[in-house]
């Protein structure tokens, strides 16, 4: 018996996650296709041929989608954290990952600055998640990539013996404070914040020693010597 409802309930948690990658993956065809500004819950249901109220089961609203379409799934911010990892070495040390993983974070931010600004740029820290699983946990979306690495870091004797989620805050918060500054366009690589660069060429080449340098300092702090 316990077997039986054991294979329901996975048959079930199937059934759901395959409902939630339906609905992303029409919602990310609107957002390419017609932009951010088509995007509702009614678009989504029409494209999927579902009625709206149905899709309140798997996301209780269209931030939720959003939140969703930025972090999950290989097209995410997870999956590029998720990539960025597999790219390097197993011995790599942990000041060389948390540096990977900073350029990726950044470098997918810039690759999706709407949905960039929508989910993190106005004031929302912790964007809305839905459960993503019958035992209630969370979808990942990047930051615990950061976890584990901070984790291997600690134990390795690379950083302070601080607790990781610690170590990951203070490096996702290097990494967010830059790259949302530089998309609102006040870190131009100009002489001044705001201030236009020379040239664009000599911009981006400053903001990406200035980025260089934010991480290296943050991680200063945090490595043990």
């Amino acid at each position: 018996m316990a077997q039986r409802v054991t294979a329901a309930a996975a048959r079930r948690e199937r059934g759901r996650q395959e409902m939630r990658a339906t609905i992303l993956d029409a919602a990310r065809r609107i957002v390419v296709e017609e932009g951010i500004d088509a995007l509702s819950m009614r678009a989504v249901a029409r494209a999927i041929g579902y009625s709206p109220a149905a899709l309140y089961e798997y996301f209780p609203a269209k931030e939720d989608v959003l939140a969703a379409l930025y972090f999950e799934g290989a097209g995410g911010l997870n999956g590029r954290m998720r990539d960025t990892m597999a790219t390097l070495p197993p011995d790599v040390s942990t000041a060389a990952a948390l540096m990977a993983l900073g350029r990726a974070y950044r470098a997918y931010a810039h690759q999706q600055p709407a949905l960039y600004r929508l989910v993190l740029g106005g004031g929302h820290t912790v964007p809305p998640v839905e459960s993503g699983s019958a035992e209630g946990k969370p979808p990942e979306q990047g930051f615990e990539v950061l976890v584990e690495v901070a984790t291997r870091g600690v134990e390795r004797g690379e950083l302070l013996p601080l607790p990781p989620p610690v170590i990951a805050v203070a490096c996702w918060a290097a990494v967010h404070g830059f790259v949302s500054l530089e998309l609102a366009e006040l870190l131009t690589g100009g002489d001044q914040p705001g201030h236009p660069p020379p040239s664009e060429e000599e911009g981006r080449a400053r903001r990406e020693a200035m980025f260089d340098a934010a991480l290296q300092m943050c991680l200063f702090g945090l490595m043990k010597r």
